[in-house]
């Protein structure tokens, strides 16, 4: 399996320290800034996982990660959030095909949530 990284947010500093602190770990990490440039990036790059933020600058993280699983359906997605959501919206996510949900914390958490994800 492929250890290379899409990691998808439109904050230019969250996603150079989550490709500095997964490259630090040992990935390779691409990344994108929007939906336009995830889904050309998801097509082009041989992927191992995608970490999708789920609110990219009024674009729907959702949609796109059904866009993803259509695309690609032999990639995890996971889903990387600041936003708080209950169990039941949790629930519908995994059910739309989020392979796992990480709230956004610290650096150590995501790497963790990486790690086992390539188990």
């Amino acid at each position: 399996m492929s250890k290379k990284i899409l990691f998808v947010d439109d904050e230019e500093e969250i996603r150079s320290l989550v490709a500095t602190s997964l490259q630090g770990a040992g990935y390779e990490v691409v990344t994108a800034a929007d939906a336009s440039e995830a889904m050309s990036r998801a097509e082009a790059v041989d992927l191992g996982l995608i970490i999708l933020d789920l609110n990219l600058a009024g674009e729907s993280g959702l949609a796109l990660m059904e866009f993803l699983r259509c695309n690609r359906p032999d990639v995890p997605v996971l889903l990387y959030t600041g936003m708080e959501h209950d169990h039941d919206e949790v629930v519908a996510m995994m059910q739309k095909g989020a392979y796992r949900y990480v709230r956004k914390g610290t650096m150590e958490e995501l790497v963790q949530a990486v790690r086992s994800s390539f188990r």
